[in-house]
Order: structure tokens, then C-alpha cells, then sequence
């Protein structure tokens, strides 16, 4: 199934100590309804101080969006962070380049996201630890709406187990 590994309300329940600890030393990121609304040109404040305490942590940060190079290259002016944008998820190829361009192993990343036919499913192909965040906002591109209904019903089954 299309479970993630773990399930929060938000990038900021995350507990980063526990998954340093478990040997996680990257974490890649969608941005859109993750880390920022599809509105926000730039990251909010507290997603900079947060990938800044994760740097300090000893994690390597890197954006991963099916969104085009533009809205990568604008969300990303700030941090500077590895990235990849038109990223192809669920399909792999570009995660998996990612990881070495980064220097990590799949024991060692984690993907987080907020879609379940994108973020986790390309993250469970890959065989990394997946963390599915809830969207930070409702308002969304059509084909993500679309998918969305099918979502809420495969996660009251996660949920429910």
C-alpha cells in the first residue's frame, strides 16, 4: 500500500533528534503545501530558522518539486539549498540522483511531503523512510485536487490501524 512511514500535522512535529539518532543524515523536501503555500514566493521564516537548526543538527537539506525550475529557483534564492525541480514523482530517477549528488544511502534519507501519489509513493519506490505531512493549505492545483479525495480515504484506513 501507499502508507507513509510516518504521518504529522506539519513539518515542525517532526522529531528530527529521534531520526539523527536513528542514522538519518539527509532530508528532501516538496515545497509546495509542505514547506510553503503554492502562493508563497519565498520560504517563511520559520521553514529558514528550522533548515537552519536541521544544518546545525548535522542534516544535509534538499528541495525536491514536481514544480518548474523557476518556482524552485525563487523559493530557494534565500537557502540555497540542492534541489531539483520537474523532479518526475513518483518515478525515482531523480531521487535516487539526488542521493548521490548529496552523498547519502537509503537508509540514510528521508522524504517529506504532503502527497501520497507523489512525495510517499516515489519515496516507498525508492525504498527511504517517507514522512507525509498534512497540506498546509487547500489551495491547490487541479491534478492535485483530484487526488486528493482518494487520499483522505487511504489515510482514515492508516489512521484506523
Amino acid at each position: 500500500m501507499l502508507y507513509p512511514h510516518f504521518y504529522y500535522d506539519s513539518i515542525f512535529q517532526i522529531p528530527y533528534e529521534q531520526l539523527y539518532a536513528k542514522g538519518v543524515r539527509g532530508l528532501i523536501y516538496d515545497i509546495d503545501n509542505t514547506l510553503a503555500c503554492h502562493a508563497d514566493k519565498l520560504p517563511p521564516e520559520n521553514v529558514v530558522a528550522l533548515i537552519e537548526r536541521l544544518h546545525k543538527m548535522g542534516f544535509q537539506v534538499a528541495l525536491f518539486s514536481n514544480n518548474s525550475a523557476r518556482r524552485l529557483r525563487t523559493f530557494n534564492e534565500t537557502m540555497k539549498l540542492p534541489g531539483v525541480s520537474r523532479a518526475g514523482k513518483p518515478f525515482t530517477a531523480s531521487l535516487r540522483r539526488l542521493m548521490v549528488d548529496m552523498n547519502i544511502t537509503t537508509p540514510q534519507t528521508v522524504i517529506i511531503g504532503d502527497q501520497l501519489f507523489a512525495d510517499v509513493w516515489c519515496g516507498l519506490r525508492a525504498g527511504v523512510t517517507t514522512i507525509l505531512v498534512k497540506p498546509i493549505s487547500d489551495k491547490e492545483v487541479i491534478t492535485v485536487k483530484a487526488k486528493r479525495g482518494l487520499e483522505r480515504w487511504m489515510l482514515k484506513r492508516y489512521q484506523s490501524q
